[in-house]
């Protein structure tokens, strides 16, 4: 993250001394801390590198009487334009690319009864493996506020809009080798998630936070 930073500030040299440009700190979804580098290409045209991550939850608990683990990770990198249709306005509607990686791993196992495909099972010595992933790499559309070619300084920004790709969802489990359930009900219960969380298409971002413009 770093390293790509620094490359976009050394790019970021070629432009005039003369226009100003900022970096900026922030906090937000669905990465939790976010740094980045604005550069203007025209008075009302910029562009953007933003690295977002940190965030790291624990999904353990029971659920519906089963012992799970788990956590729920998010970090990305995202180049963006920024355009602003009233030069006079910081408002800006934004377009990207963003590389992620965002994904959730859960764990059923050791004690409880979970139902599969409508059938209880025993968890008792078994396990049961899901893992949720966002796309990849995705376009980035929204809207936001700040990184106008305004007085140089400490500046406000914020930013709302939406990741669109598909989740996917994988799981492996202890039960069909034991006996436990079909692999057939294995499948149904796998797709009941994918029909679920899998047909979303879109995961919704928003980072507010403060910016140093020089």
């Amino acid at each position: 993250m770093k390293k790509l930073l620094l490359t976009a500030a050394f790019l970021g040299l070629g432009i005039s001394a003369a226009q100003a440009q900022d970096v900026y700190l922030g906090v937000g979804a669905p990465g939790l801390a976010t740094v980045g580098y604005s550069s203007p290409i025209s008075s009302s045209l910029s562009w953007r590198v933003q690295a977002s991550g940190g965030l790291n939850v624990s999904l353990d608990g029971v659920r519906d009487g089963v012992t799970s683990t788990g956590s729920l990770k998010a970090s990305n990198f995202g180049a963006y334009g920024d355009w602003f249709p009233f030069e006079s306005s910081g408002f800006r509607l934004v377009g990207g690319l963003s590389v992620n990686d965002i994904q959730a791993d859960l764990t059923a196992a050791g004690s409880g009864t979970a139902t599969i495909n409508n059938k209880s099972v025993n968890m008792a010595a078994q396990y049961y493996n899901v893992n949720v992933k966002f796309a990849s790499t995705t376009p980035y559309l929204g809207i936001g506020y700040g990184h106008q070619t305004a007085a140089k300084g400490l500046g406000f920004y914020a930013d709302i809009g939406v990741f669109i790709g598909d989740f996917t969802v994988n799981s492996s489990t202890s039960l069909v080798k034991n006996r436990l359930v079909t692999q057939s009900d294995v499948d149904a219960q796998d797709k009941k998630m994918r029909d679920g969380i899998g047909s979303i298409g879109y995961l919704p971002s928003a980072s507010i936070g403060m910016l140093y413009r020089y």
